[in-house]
C-alpha cells in the first residue's frame, strides 16, 4: 500500500512537470510566432515602401511626357518653344515646401518630386539641351517603413528625327491618305545594306535585278545582303507588316505600286532568312509603324526673304546674272540684275518736260555661282546653278525656283564634271538636279519638289573640326538616283542621306553606286546585281537578248561586290545637328530612360 501511494506521488509530479514543460514550449512557440509575424510585417512594409517609391517616379515621368506630348500636338512646335516648355514642365514638379503632399494608395503613401536637372550629354559627348537628365526623389511609406529612391532619368526630345537612325527605312504616313505601296521596301537582286533597316510596311525581295533596257528586264542575280556595322554582331530588320519573296517577272510599274502581295508569284515568308542571301540575313524585330515626320515646308519661312526685307542688301549680279568672287560673310543679300532706264517723270507721252533715270530690278531667271563666294545669307526669287564654285552660306540660302548642281555632263569620266564645294543649309522651292558634279558637300538641302542625281560624285567636305561633311537631302517629292558609273567597275561614291515624303528609287545594275549615309522614304525601290556590267561581251557574261548589254552571270556574282551599296554613316545625326542652324520643329518626345538609381 505504501509502495502504491509512492507511485501515485511520482505520477503526479511527472504530470505537473510535463504540464510546465508544455506550457513553456507553448509560450515560446507563441512568442516566436508573434515575432515572426512582426518580422514578416516589417519585410512586407519594406517591400511595399520600395514599390511605392518606384510607383511615384513612374507616374510622374508618365505625367511629364503626357504634358509635353499634349503641348506638341499634331504639328509640333519650334525648338526654342519646346525648350521653354520642357523646363517649365519640369519646374512644376520641383521639390519645394508647397510641393510635398503625399499621395495615398491602398498599401501606403508616396511623395515624389524633382530635385534637379541638367542638359543631357550624347554618346558623342555633345550637349543636347532638348533632353534633360532629371534627378527624381521619391519616398514610399508603408506601415513603419520609409524607403527613399533617387533616380536619374533622361526626359525630352532627340536633336535629330528617327528617320536618320537607319541605313534604309520606309515610313507610313496616312495623314494625307494611303498611297500605293506606302511603307514598302522592295529590293531586286544583289543589293548590299550595311546597318539596320526599318520597314513600316512589307519587305519584298527577289534574286533578280531589274533594269529598263528596251523594256522590262529581270536579270539573274542573287538575293540582297544585310551586313552588320563594325562592332556589331548583326544588322536588325524592324518590320511592321509581312515579308515576301518572288521569282517571276512582273510588270515593273504595277509591281512596285502593289499594296499587298497575295497574287500568284509572291510567296509570304515567316523565316526572314528566305529573303536574303545565305548567311547575310538580319535579325528580325517586329514593331508597330512609327510616324516621325520631318517638317520641310515649315522651314521655308526661315530662309525666304525679299529685296525689301529688313536687313536685306540688294546684290547686282549683272545682266549675265553671275555671282563670282563675292565675299560678304556678314551680309544678308538678295540677288537681282539691277539696271536703269531714262523715263519721263513729268508730262505726257507725246510731250515730256522732265526725264529721270529709274532703277529696275530683274530677280527672275537663273543666277549662276562661280569662283569662291562667302555669304551670311542669300535669297533669290529665280533659279540657281552652281558651276565650278566654292560657295558658303553660313545662315542659309533660299532658291524660289529650281537648283542645278553641276554642268549637266553625261560623261562617265569624273574629270569632265564641274568641281563644286558647298557649305550651309539651302531651301529650294522647286526641283533639284545634281548632274555632272564632282561635289564636296556640307549641305542640308530642303526641297519642296523632286530630286534627280546622276553622272556625279559626291564626297564630304573636310571641316575644321576634323570631321567630314555630308549631303543631307530632305525632299517633298520623289528622289531618283541612276546613271552613275554606268558599266564601270569602280562605283560612284555619294556621301549623303536622302529623305523623301514620297518615293525613292535607285539603280545599281548598269550603274555602280555606293552611298555612305542612308535612305528614308515613303516607299523605297532598290535594283541591283553584283559584279561587272559592260556594253561588250566578256567571258561568262549574261546578255540581254538582241542588245549589247552584258552582265556578270550568277556564278560570277557569288564572289563580287554589289553594284548598289548603302552603308550607314554613324556621324549623320551629328552632321544634321551641326547644319540645322535654322529653327527646327520638335514633333515628339522620347520615352523616359533611366540612367542611374540608388536607395
Amino acid at each position: 500500500m505504501k509502495y502504491l501511494k509512492q507511485q501515485k506521488g511520482y505520477a503526479l509530479l511527472v504530470t505537473l512537470l510535463i504540464l510546465v514543460v508544455f506550457s513553456i514550449l507553448g509560450a515560446t512557440l507563441m512568442m516566436f510566432t508573434f515575432n515572426g509575424g512582426n518580422k514578416n510585417e516589417v519585410r512586407e512594409d519594406i517591400t511595399q515602401s520600395a514599390d511605392l517609391s518606384q510607383k511615384g517616379i513612374d507616374l510622374m515621368t508618365t505625367q511629364i511626357n503626357d504634358d509635353l506630348t499634349k503641348y506638341l500636338g499634331a504639328n509640333g512646335v519650334p525648338r526654342t518653344d519646346f525648350l521653354f516648355q520642357l523646363e517649365r514642365v519640369l519646374d512644376k514638379y520641383r521639390c519645394t515646401a508647397t510641393n510635398s503632399a503625399a499621395t495615398i494608395s491602398t498599401t501606403g503613401s508616396y511623395k515624389v518630386c524633382i530635385d534637379s536637372y541638367v542638359d543631357s550629354i550624347t554618346e558623342e559627348n555633345e550637349v543636347n539641351p532638348l533632353k534633360k537628365l532629371v534627378t527624381f526623389k521619391s519616398i514610399g511609406t508603408s506601415g513603419k517603413s520609409n524607403r527613399e529612391l533617387v533616380s536619374k532619368i533622361e526626359i525630352g526630345a532627340e536633336t535629330a528625327p528617327e528617320a536618320l537612325r537607319y541605313a534604309v527605312g520606309t515610313n507610313i504616313d496616312s495623314s494625307d491618305g494611303f498611297q500605293p505601296g506606302e511603307g514598302n521596301l522592295l529590293m531586286h537582286g544583289g543589293v548590299d545594306i550595311t546597318g539596320d533597316v526599318k520597314v513600316d510596311g512589307n519587305i519584298v525581295t527577289s534574286s533578280n535585278g531589274y533594269a529598263q533596257l528596251g523594256g522590262d528586264r529581270w536579270i539573274p542575280s542573287l538575293a540582297p545582303s544585310a551586313i552588320p556595322l563594325p562592332g556589331t554582331d548583326s544588322s536588325r530588320l524592324f518590320l511592321g507588316k509581312k515579308a515576301y519573296f518572288f521569282t517571276h517577272s512582273p510588270t515593273y510599274s504595277s509591281h512596285i505600286a502593289l499594296t499587298n502581295f497575295t497574287s500568284n508569284g509572291y510567296s509570304e515568308k515567316s523565316n526572314i532568312d528566305d529573303l536574303f542571301r545565305p548567311g547575310f540575313a538580319p535579325d528580325l524585330v517586329s514593331r508597330e509603324p512609327v510616324r516621325s515626320p520631318i517638317g520641310i515646308t515649315t522651314q521655308k519661312a526661315n530662309f525666304e526673304y525679299s529685296r525689301t526685307s529688313a536687313g536685306a542688301e540688294n546684290l547686282d549680279a549683272g545682266s549675265s546674272k553671275t555671282i563670282n568672287g563675292i565675299n560678304k560673310p556678314s551680309s544678308k543679300v538678295f540677288l537681282s540684275y539691277t539696271f536703269s532706264e531714262r523715263v519721263c517723270v513729268d508730262g505726257w507721252w507725246w510731250f515730256c518736260s522732265k526725264y529721270d533715270y529709274v532703277n529696275y530690278y530683274d530677280d527672275s531667271g537663273t543666277f549662276t555661282f562661280k569662283g569662291t563666294n562667302k555669304f551670311k545669307q542669300v535669297s533669290t526669287n529665280g533659279s540657281a546653278t552652281f558651276l565650278d564654285t566654292n560657295s558658303t552660306f553660313e545662315s542659309g540660302m533660299y532658291v524660289n525656283g529650281n537648283l542645278l548642281i553641276g554642268n549637266n555632263s553625261t560623261s562617265e569620266n569624273v574629270s569632265n564634271y564641274s568641281a563644286i564645294t558647298l557649305d550651309g543649309p539651302i531651301y529650294v522651292n522647286g526641283n533639284v538636279t545634281i548632274k555632272g558634279a564632282d561635289l564636296l558637300s556640307n549641305v542640308l538641302l530642303y526641297v519642296n519638289g523632286s530630286v534627280t542625281i546622276e553622272y556625279s560624285r559626291i564626297n564630304g567636305k573636310s571641316l575644321s573640326s576634323g570631321k567630314r561633311g555630308s549631303l543631307i537631302i530632305l525632299s517633298k517629292g520623289n528622289i531618283k538616283i541612276s546613271n552613275n558609273s554606268v558599266n564601270q567597275d569602280a562605283p560612284s561614291y555619294i556621301k549623303g542621306f536622302f529623305y523623301t515624303e514620297q518615293d525613292f528609287e535607285m539603280f545599281g545594275v548598269g550603274s555602280n553606286i555606293k552611298i555612305d549615309g542612308g535612305i528614308s522614304a515613303r516607299k523605297i525601290v532598290l535594283n541591283a546585281i553584283r559584279g561587272r556590267a559592260k556594253d561588250t561581251f566578256f567571258t561568262g557574261s549574261y546578255q540581254i537578248p538582241n542588245r549589247a548589254d552584258y552582265f556578270e552571270n550568277v556564278n560570277g556574282q557569288q564572289t563580287r561586290d554589289s553594284r548598289l551599296q548603302v552603308i550607314y554613316d554613324s556621324e549623320i545625326i551629328s552632321t544634321y545637328s551641326d547644319l540645322k542652324q535654322q529653327e527646327p520643329v520638335i514633333y515628339k518626345v522620347d520615352p523616359p530612360l533611366e540612367k542611374d538609381r540608388s536607395y
